[in-house]
């Protein structure tokens, strides 16, 4: 029997590895990566995180088996092999193959977590990486007969997370094509609802901004980048264009550096947003950009 222990960082770029069903060989996935799941969600301020619920779902069908640890024997293997710096999810990790390697059982480690990695070829421990993963995972298939199944339950995860990027992306732009609208015609506006209307409206915008920030990271991002293109734009190319009439001047410079630190927001905004997804994950690992 094969055994391949799961890390956090396959688990979220290869989420269809939870319903993969492979003769001989049992996926096991510790505890403490679930808590540690559950510990990302909070910090995220969510209540919920669908993948915490495929995880249980797909130990439940048996596709997974999820291992536990208690506190002294993940802080006492720490210790003995000088592992302080690691995450209790990371040694959780190395604990539980160090034993099965101990007992002759054969054990790899599917992460891309460079500290796991070093451990594991210290002592001759196989790992899996994000390759070999999505390897693995092109033999998984849906099934065709049960809608409570794991597999079905992944696919519909997936797809919804499809959705849900395109539909910030489709928010932000919408959004921002009303916010240009609004610019266009702000003093139709402001005649048309006086000084004190205007007031109101602009506290309710600034209310409503933070909302939609908060409910809508991706989308509100998207916004704020573009709102950030269109302001250094509308420096560039005004009415009557003439490039010699630009002067780089103070009040120039401010409104650039305005427009650009616009888009860094929204960028930040984005990647916040993108954080443990596929994309952002993605962006991590291979760019080093985000947390």
């Amino acid at each position: 029997m094969k055994n391949i222990i799961l890390d956090t960082s396959i688990l979220l770029r290869q989420p269809r590895i939870l319903g993969l069903e492979i003769p001989n060989t049992k996926f096991l996935i510790p505890l403490a990566i679930v808590e540690e799941l559950i510990e990302r969600t909070r910090q995220r301020g969510a209540k919920f995180d669908r993948r915490v619920d495929l995880i249980e779902k797909a130990a439940n069908q048996g596709t997974v088996s999820i291992v536990t640890l208690d506190e002294s024997a993940i802080k006492q293997f720490s210790e003995s092999h000088n592992l302080t710096k690691l995450s209790k999810a990371d040694i959780s990790i190395v604990a539980i193959a160090a034993s099965l390697k101990s007992k002759n059982e054969d054990v790899t480690i599917a992460t891309l977590d460079n500290d796991i990695i070093k451990f594991a070829q210290d002592n001759k421990i196989g790992i899996l990486s994000e390759v070999d993963a999505s390897e693995l995972s092109s033999t998984f298939t849906e099934s065709q007969t049960d809608n409570n199944t794991i597999q079905t339950e992944i696919v519909s995860y997936e797809n919804k997370e499809k959705q849900n990027f395109w539909t910030g992306i489709f928010i932000g732009i919408f959004a921002t094509l009303i916010a240009i609208f609004v610019y266009k015609n702000i003093e139709l506006i402001i005649s048309t609802i006086n000084v004190w209307g205007t007031i109101a409206v602009i506290l309710f915008v600034g209310i409503g901004l933070f909302i939609f920030r908060e409910k809508q990271r991706l989308a509100y991002g998207v916004f704020e980048f573009l709102v950030g293109v269109v302001a250094i734009i509308s420096l560039f190319i005004p009415k009557d264009f003439d490039f010699n009439t630009i002067k780089f001047n103070l009040d120039f410079n401010i409104k650039l550096i305005g427009g650009l630190y616009i888009m860094v927001r929204g960028q930040d905004n984005i990647v916040k947003a993108l954080k443990d997804k596929k994309l952002g994950l993605i962006l991590k690992d291979k760019f080093g950009i985000g947390g």
